[in-house]
């Protein structure tokens, strides 16, 4: 795997944990549930076309100021990735960068929605991302101490606690999964190329690609096993 390609999957990766993880927190911490997380998901889309929408016509840095516009000053922009460690190499640190950078789109544009649908105010919102951050260090803990498998199992129950619908975790070595993993990536990348290769569910932080059920739970296992790969040895 070339160097631009591991840039491409840890921003795929991180923007689609970090999601996940955001999720996963306004259930647990705020106690919304799957209706309302259904109302959000459509914010949540008008959001993420309206952002691309500028990339496309203005540029990213235009993008970045339209995402400042929205969230107004309520919240911290930037969401770390919670590593087990520090990067050592310089490609770890690029890569930690890389990850940061797709974190905070995915926090601002989920943010934007939380402050749109709920009304949330500055504590609020900082208590959602801590939360967010949180989650993703236990995931990368669960990794690193009980293995991914048990980490994407562990994960999932949260989810589908939250959202009230089942997420499938599946073999991604099967031929199937191949053949249908290559469809879904050949039309995310063609929808979602100006938003920097971060991808996304019809639930999460950067949505606005419909999928199945069982898609979204091939999504939420490519993803997940990716982050995990990549960051849990660092």
């Amino acid at each position: 795997m070339g160097f631009s390609q591991e840039m491409s999957e840890t921003k795929t990766a991180v923007a689609q944990l970090a999601s996940w993880c955001l999720t996963v927190a306004l259930h647990q911490e705020f106690g919304i549930g799957a209706g309302r997380l259904e109302r959000l998901a459509k914010v949540l889309r008008r959001i993420q076309e309206e952002n691309v929408a500028a990339v496309l016509g203005q540029g990213t840095k235009a993008a970045v100021r339209q995402r400042e516009g929205w969230i107004q000053g309520k919240v911290e922009m930037d969401f770390p990735v919670p590593l087990l460690r520090a990067p050592r190499t310089r490609r770890e640190k690029q890569l930690r960068m890389a990850g940061d950078e797709a974190a905070a789109t995915a926090w601002q544009i989920y943010a934007a929605g939380v402050i749109q649908e709920f009304k949330f105010g500055p504590d609020r919102l900082e208590r959602l991302r801590q939360a967010g951050r949180d989650n993703y260090r236990q995931f990368n803990q669960w990794a690193s101490e009980d293995g991914l498998e048990v980490a994407m199992e562990r994960l999932r129950r949260c989810v589908h606690a939250a959202l009230q619908e089942e997420v499938r975790i599946v073999d991604e070595r099967s031929s199937h999964y191949r053949e249908d993993a290559a469809a879904m990536e050949q039309d995310l990348r063609a929808t979602q190329a100006v938003a920097e290769r971060i991808r996304a569910s019809r639930v999460l932080a950067v949505p606005g690609i419909s999928h199945t059920d069982a898609e979204k739970g091939e999504i939420f296992a490519r993803c997940a096993a990716e982050t995990a790969n990549i960051w849990r040895h660092r």
